[in-house]
């Protein structure tokens, strides 16, 4: 039972450092105008394979729906 606890009582600054420096990477490469181009080029070339299936498979689209409805969010939150 050598289990480390999930809060400890020190600080991690790497960890800490890395957490907040990668999303602010992330927000300044959005920012820039490239990079929000990139990001763009990168969401339409994943959505679209992705997305797909629902326009082809009437099944797939009708189960995509149900599972978004607010109830079934519930049902989730409760696992």
């Amino acid at each position: 039972m050598n289990n480390p606890g999930l809060f400890q009582a020190r600080w991690n600054t790497r960890r800490l450092a890395f957490c907040n420096v990668v999303p602010l990477a992330l927000l300044a490469f959005w920012l820039w105008p490239t990079g929000q181009r990139l990001c763009v080029i990168f969401d339409e070339w994943l959505f679209h394979p992705l997305n797909s299936p629902l326009a082809t498979h009437p099944i797939w689209l009708h189960s995509w729906a149900i599972a978004s409805l607010r109830p079934f969010d519930a049902v989730v939150g409760m696992i």
